[in-house]
């Protein structure tokens, strides 16, 4: 999968989620899921706004 994630490459992800470790987020694909090169899209990126640089915690609420 590394080598298909390359810049300016366009990718199709199926059964991928976000998952958090150690407070920063990754991407996971399982075991069923594809990560496939498609056609390019045509999208900026918000570089301002990177939500893996910020520590998240998570917080269990009990009702």
């Amino acid at each position: 999968m590394v080598d298909v994630m390359k810049d300016g490459t366009t990718v199709t992800l199926s059964n991928a989620k976000i998952d958090m470790f150690k407070g920063s987020m990754r991407l996971a694909v399982d075991r069923s899921g594809r990560v496939e090169v498609s056609e390019p899209a045509d999208f900026s990126v918000k570089e301002n706004n990177n939500l893996s640089l910020i520590e998240f915690e998570r917080v269990d609420i009990v009702i």
